[in-house]
Parts: C-alpha cells; sequence; structure tokens
C-alpha cells in the first residue's frame, strides 16, 4: 500500500490551538470581541464580496470531505486520519453549539450595521463549524506529511478561511478561534485514534471511503447548495481537480489484490 505514516512535526502539534486560545483570551480581557467584528467585517468594502465567499466554502464540510481524494490510494494513512478526524469534529460542533452556542451578528446587531455575505444566519455561534473543519483538515494533514512549509501552507489558508466568517457576517472572532482550536485538537485525537485502530488502512474499508469520496465530489460537481452562490463555480473547480488528480490511485487502489 502507497505511503507510510510518519510521527508529526515534534514541538508543533499544540502550537496552532495554544495561538487560537491566547489570542481568544486577549480578545476576552480587551472585551474587543464585537470592536473586532465590525472592523473585520470591512474588509469586503475593498476586496469585493466574491473573494469571501469563495474563501469561506473552503470550510463547508463536504468540500473538506472532497479534498481527502488527494489523498486516496496514495496516503492510506492520512486518509484514515482524516475520516477519523471528521468524524469527531462532527461530533464536537453540534456538542459545543448545543451548550455554548449563542448569538450571531445578525441576532445581535442591527442588520444595517455590518455587512452580510450570503446567508443571514442567527444561531448556533460559538463554535464556527466552517472554521473548526477546514483547521481538522489542515491540523491532519500537516501533522502526518511532516513538511514545515506545508503546514505553514495549510494554517496560512485555514486562517483565511476562519477570517472569511467574520468577513461574511457569519461568526465573532471568538467563534473562529474556537472553532480553530478545537479543530486542530480534533486532527491530533484523529491521529491518535488512527494509529491505535488501523481497520481503516485495509485495502476494503480504503475502496469504501473511495467510492464515498467520489459520490461526496459528484454531488459537489452537481450544484450542491453552499448557501454562498458567489463560489458556486470555485466549488465545482475543487470537484474536478480532485477528481482528476484522485484517477491514477483510484485505478491503482481498485485493481491490486487484498
Amino acid at each position: 500500500m502507497k505511503g507510510s505514516a510518519q510521527p508529526p512535526l515534534r514541538g508543533t502539534m499544540w502550537g496552532v490551538p495554544a495561538i487560537a486560545v491566547i489570542l481568544a483570551l486577549i480578545v476576552l480581557l480587551m472585551g474587543a470581541n464585537q470592536s473586532l467584528f465590525l472592523s473585520i467585517n470591512r474588509l469586503s468594502q475593498f476586496t469585493g464580496d466574491v473573494l469571501w465567499a469563495n474563501l469561506t466554502i473552503l470550510g463547508d464540510g463536504l468540500v473538506v470531505f472532497v479534498l481527502v481524494l488527494l489523498f486516496t490510494g496514495r496516503r492510506p494513512d492520512v486518509v484514515w486520519a482524516l475520516i477519523l478526524t471528521g468524524a469527531l469534529a462532527s461530533l464536537a460542533a453540534p456538542a459545543l453549539k448545543a451548550l455554548i452556542g449563542g448569538g450571531r451578528p445578525a441576532a445581535v446587531l442591527p442588520l444595517e450595521s455590518f455587512h452580510i455575505i450570503g446567508p443571514a444566519l442567527q444561531s448556533g455561534s460559538f463554535p464556527s463549524g466552517h472554521t473548526m473543519a477546514i483547521f481538522a483538515f489542515a491540523g491532519a494533514v500537516s501533522l502526518l506529511m511532516n513538511r514545515a512549509w506545508l503546514m505553514a501552507l495549510l494554517v496560512l489558508v485555514a486562517a483565511a478561511t476562519g477570517l472569511s466568517r467574520v468577513v461574511v457576517g457569519a461568526h465573532w472572532p471568538l467563534d473562529v478561534l474556537g472553532g480553530a482550536a478545537v479543530g486542530w485538537m480534533c486532527a491530533v485525537g484523529g491521529i491518535a485514534l488512527a494509529r491505535r485502530w488501523d481497520w481503516g488502512l485495509r485495502t476494503g474499508a480504503q475502496r469504501a471511503f473511495a467510492a464515498l469520496l467520489v459520490l461526496a465530489a459528484l454531488v459537489l460537481l452537481g450544484g450542491y447548495d453552499s448557501r454562498y452562490e458567489q463560489a458556486i463555480w470555485f466549488q465545482r473547480g475543487i470537484a474536478v481537480v480532485c477528481l482528476l488528480l484522485a484517477v491514477p490511485d483510484l485505478v491503482w487502489l481498485f485493481r491490486r489484490k487484498r
């Protein structure tokens, strides 16, 4: 089977969530959550809406799931860790929203006081699910691929996605910081589970994952409603690129003997 597990980068496993928690504490102590939201939300005045709509769908659960196709057949350890990471994040997000939740900006502030791109969401503010999803993906891939440059790139993309959740008016800065911390911790947990339970490394399991991932990509390609109309071509592009890049490894995976 292609690929092999590598130890996570030592000293970096808890760096991202630690920074997120420190920043969240600073925002809390300064009482700057609302003022910071309003300042960040104004960024679309200088860039337009399309950039942020496209960035924000990178945290959509289906989009993140389709990105796993890039490792199918090539790195079964990454696929299995990402599947378990996604499962943990899928459990943590609704649990935390039910426990903490809170009103989103559209439920707290006058709508004319800030800019909304996409739907005007009202409840389930903390944590940001989109931010959780992209940081969970970034964390699992970064720690398993063991490349400093890749970690820097993925964290940058994840941070931009989290920032977009404030710019589109869907979340407070604290929601995003919380989502980043919890998402990365889900990745750490997913990697730990994957190393203790190797069922997902078996050929049959990897083929099942591959079939689900291809189906997800086809759904994404077929007009899946991410609720951000400006990003429809970007999401379709993601589906096409992931499918095309995965074809050689998918052929290898389904033709090899068990």
